[in-house]
């Protein structure tokens, strides 16, 4: 099974409209579109913190911001039946396919 990384989570937080919200960024995205980013994402993502453990979320939503250095950021939402506290930031963010769960 190949596991592509999406970015290392910079940033955790809970907002009380949308949940639990993580952000990170990965210098191998800024090239892309994000049209291509959101493709990446897909619907569900894993999680694996620096411990060793892997978690799988479902995607609520996305969203890739371009700073003003020509970088992407990216956000994903993970909604309100996550906790802040399952995702530590320093954790990694993969992508995710159901057909790795077959392999």
């Amino acid at each position: 099974m190949e596991t592509k990384i999406l970015f290392g989570v910079g940033l955790v937080f809970d907002t009380s409209e949308y949940g639990t919200i993580v952000m990170g960024a990965n210098e191998e995205l800024d090239d892309l579109l994000p049209s291509t980013v959101q493709e990446m994402i897909g619907d569900q993502i894993l999680i694996k913190t620096m411990d060793g453990e892997e978690r799988v979320y479902n995607v609520v939503s996305s969203q890739i911001n371009h700073s003003i250095a020509g970088k992407k950021n990216v956000g994903i939402c993970l909604g309100k039946e996550v906790s802040p506290d399952e995702v530590v930031t320093g954790s990694v963010v993969y992508y995710y396919s159901s057909e790795q769960i077959d392999k």
